[in-house]
């Protein structure tokens, strides 16, 4: 179990600092992967997290798995990124929604749902990717930039829209 005194002081430090360095600044990427290592659920070091992330601490993420600039993790659910994944920047991954009621229905009589989203090895993300609650990219898969993904995408195929949609399976080298 984690020093909850230490990981308090590594969170205010990453939020007053390092989240806020700049990629040009050496070291920059290994402070802020060190600092989410000690904070998050699990970060298997080396991994790149590149300035303005908000880290939760229900990460988990493999080696060499890299965090775009500005990508945001909104929600309760856990996030699971898999060992080398690429992200472009400002992706979104929400694990938090609301059920919408039937006609009559109140939006306060129904409680919120949460669903943990697992991104798994080998996969890229485009630019301002949107990833819903529950959702599952398979290995090898790439996902286009802007693309809303709401239904798990399978291994190796290329997906992108809003709402995603497999556009080709990824070609044999």
């Amino acid at each position: 179990m984690k020093n909850r005194l230490m990981v308090w002081g590594v969170r205010c430090f990453y939020k007053l600092i390092g989240q806020r360095l700049h990629w040009r600044i050496p070291g920059a990427h290994r402070l802020r992967a060190w600092c989410a290592h000690k904070i998050c659920a699990d970060v298997e070091l080396p991994v790149t997290i590149l300035a303005g992330v908000c880290l939760p601490p229900t990460l988990r993420m493999g080696q060499h798995a890299g965090i775009g600039e500005g990508a945001r993790f909104l929600g309760p659910g856990a996030v699971s990124l898999g060992a080398h994944l690429s992200m472009g920047p400002e992706c979104l991954f929400i694990t938090g929604d609301h059920p919408v009621p039937k006609a009559g229905g109140k939006f306060r009589d129904h409680t919120p749902v949460s669903a943990d989203i697992v991104v798994e090895e080998d996969v890229f993300l485009g630019a301002r990717v949107t990833i819903l609650p529950g959702v599952t990219i398979g290995r090898g898969a790439a996902v286009g930039a802007g693309s809303v993904v709401t239904k798990d995408v399978p291994a190796e195929v290329v997906v992108a829209g809003n709402p995603a949609r497999m556009i080709r399976a990824r070609e044999r080298a």
